[in-house]
């Protein structure tokens, strides 16, 4: 079972709400962790518009060679977003 290293909660529009890290190796300082909740919005919003499926709700795992970024999409429009 994978450990969470950092979890976010993004508005709908874009603005991080929340963030955490939980490992002491992998700590984001408060532009790093900006950037990437405003780069993970354009990226989710540009993915349901060119999805070739009707009703895609965009982006739910990102994988990379050093960690997973899960995306959780409540039933009110909220992302909530965890690197693993």
């Amino acid at each position: 079972m994978a450990a969470v290293y950092n979890l976010f909660i993004i508005t709908k529009s874009g603005g991080l709400i929340f963030y955490k890290g939980y490992a002491k190796f992998l700590r984001m300082d408060t532009n790093d962790s900006l950037r990437l909740a405003s780069l993970w919005d354009s990226m989710h919003a540009i993915s349901q518009q060119l999805s070739p499926t009707i009703g895609c709700l965009g982006i739910e795992l990102l994988q990379a060679d050093n960690f997973d970024l899960h995306c959780f999409q409540s039933l009110i429009g909220t992302p909530f977003l965890d690197d693993v």
